[in-house]
């Protein structure tokens, strides 16, 4: 492994520290039982990133409003649908960065204040509803609100994509040189890595960062919207992004580190399988362990099948995501 190299890297681009780092590293002996395997599996815990309801967002956060203060910005702008992870921990970073912050939700404002709706408003969140519109049309929307507040002598600073940009990926480029560290500290070598692709940032960022560190892991990516060849694009363009934006692997072929699994997508985002589904109730009952319908019970299932079936021939970590918040509003 080659840690120095990434935190080099790294250096470069300001952080705005938000989490409670490094998340646990542990072993998942019940689920290793149930599954009868005499293979060691574990559970890199960015479920408890230590801000808001928890979760992964809370790593590309920390680039993207380092940026935002280094830019000179004062009030943060960010979208999505009403239980989005991303739109609660934004709120929860502004509330510990005293940063001005709005969000937009293209949905209906809720009739019961539920899951993320809830935690934003505990948290005294500022909330635009703008009606089911398409995510393009939000995204105008928020642009077109950006220039209002610079007419009006602010500097907003736009969450863009769900945080998935190359900058935003760029945490999980950090959480790979934490997790090579944890390893070393457990005097563990780890061979599998298994992790969700949505939009792409989090899967792209971890993939750069294993090709960075030279880890000793394959990352395995479960496919939890797109079909595997359009995740597969998009993975090669958030990559090639992240090489710009770091001038490092110019070159590299990455395909070696990761593959693609679309076999536990179900029918798309947010449509979870009967097999999938059932995870979240066996972790919860064997490990004490929380996990949802979108993102979480899609790739702890396919560790779980890869096992099973023998695909998987030694030690193996489920990256847990997050995600608490929705949950509450999926059942």
């Amino acid at each position: 492994m080659n840690l120095q190299k990434a935190k080099d890297a790294l250096s470069q681009f300001p952080r705005l520290e938000l989490g409670t780092l490094p998340t646990p590293l542990h072993r998942m002996s019940h689920l290793q039982a149930k599954l009868d395997t005499s293979l060691p599996l574990y559970i890199k815990r960015d479920d408890l990133t230590g801000l808001g309801p928890g979760g992964n967002k809370v790593r590309n956060l920390e680039y993207l409003l380092g940026d935002m203060v280094k830019q000179g910005g004062d009030i943060v702008l960010a979208s999505g649908k009403n239980q989005s992870n991303l739109c609660a921990l934004t709120v929860s970073a502004c509330c510990k960065a005293g940063l001005d912050c709005i969000i937009f939700h293209n949905d209906q404002p809720p009739l019961q204040q539920t899951g993320n709706q809830l935690l934003n408003h505990l948290s005294g969140a500022h909330l635009e509803y703008i009606g089911s519109v398409t995510d393009q049309e939000r995204e105008e929307y928020v642009a077109q609100y950006a220039q209002r507040l610079q007419q009006q002598g602010r500097q907003p600073y736009i969450i863009k994509n769900g945080a998935s940009t190359a900058l935003g990926a760029l945490g999980y480029v950090h959480a790979m040189v934490e997790l090579c560290q944890q390893c070393q500290q457990q005097e563990l070598t780890l061979r599998h890595l298994f992790v969700p692709g949505g939009n792409g940032g989090l899967a792209a960022g971890t993939i750069f960062g294993a090709a960075l560190t030279q880890a000793p892991f394959h990352v395995h990516v479960i496919t939890v919207e797109h079909e595997v060849p359009i995740l597969k694009k998009i993975l090669e363009d958030f990559l090639q992004e992240i090489v710009q934006l770091t001038g490092q692997l110019d070159g590299f072929d990455f395909d070696q580190v990761y593959t693609v699994h679309g076999e536990y997508r179900g029918q798309g985002w947010a449509k979870s399988t009967p097999e999938c589904i059932q995870q979240i109730y066996d972790l919860a009952r064997i490990e004490g362990i929380f996990v949802e319908q979108v993102y979480t019970s899609k790739t702890l299932y396919g560790m779980v099948d890869m096992v099973r079936k023998g695909l998987v021939d030694t030690n193996a970590c489920y990256l847990h995501t997050g995600g608490f918040g929705a949950l509450f509003s999926q059942f």
